[in-house]
């Protein structure tokens, strides 16, 4: 009987495929695992359920496990795809791993790391402050805004973060061409920060705080 042919998984939220199809035994390939065995399993709703965990590693496997992980604990061992050959319990036209085999998906979020000031910016229809593709952002309050927007953008990967007003977080790869820094006095809608510790700027009216991932 030959192996069976599985469809190519739709892998959601700018998530990659690492490793598909790789060993993993009871002691765990992805580091602080955390395994749940889900009746609807497969590759998307793995990745979903870690992402909203804000996990960076997840994996498929056995059919029903999904596992979410903070990263490798050594260098997965690559087996070939025909070794993952057990059906996802969501959807059989999908492949969920094997017995002691994983398929690995990774996060396009940036490592932990601090971030940086770069200035107050015009950013208007006209004359943006960031180049495309911009992604934006709003939270369901404005309590330590530059915290969220940062956090955010690190989360899905973008090495720029601008708020604006208070209200719009911005996540971009770099600055737009002729992107216009002005004095940071034009950034001055305030946001508030816990109690005691007062507020801080977040933007402005067509103005962008921009900070920058700096590892």
């Amino acid at each position: 009987m030959g192996a069976l042919a599985f469809d190519q998984p739709d892998i959601p939220l700018n998530w990659t495929t690492v490793y598909p199809c790789a060993v993993d035994f009871g002691s765990r390939i992805i580091a602080g695992d955390i395994t749940v065995q889900d009746p609807n399993n497969t590759p998307a709703s793995c990745v979903e359920r870690c992402d909203a965990q804000n996990f960076i590693y997840a994996g498929v496997e056995f059919s029903n496990e999904c596992h979410c992980g903070t990263g490798l604990k050594s260098t997965p061992e690559a087996r070939p795809t025909s070794e993952c050959n057990m059906a996802c319990t969501g959807d059989a036209n999908l492949s969920c791993g094997g017995s002691d085999r994983i398929q690995i998906y990774k996060s396009p979020a940036l490592p932990g790391g601090g971030w940086g000031l770069q200035g107050c910016f015009v950013d208007t229809p006209t004359s943006p402050a960031f180049g495309n593709p911009v992604v934006h952002h709003s939270f369901a309050t404005n309590l330590e805004f530059i915290i969220q927007c940062v956090e955010f953008c690190q989360h899905i990967g973008y090495p720029f973060a601008g708020a604006e007003n208070g209200e719009d977080c911005q996540c971009s790869f770099g600055f737009a061409a002729g992107a216009q820094g002005v004095d940071e006095s034009e950034c001055s809608t305030l946001c508030p920060l816990p109690p005691g510790d007062g507020q801080e700027f977040c933007g402005g009216v067509q103005r962008l705080m921009v900070y920058r991932y700096e590892g």
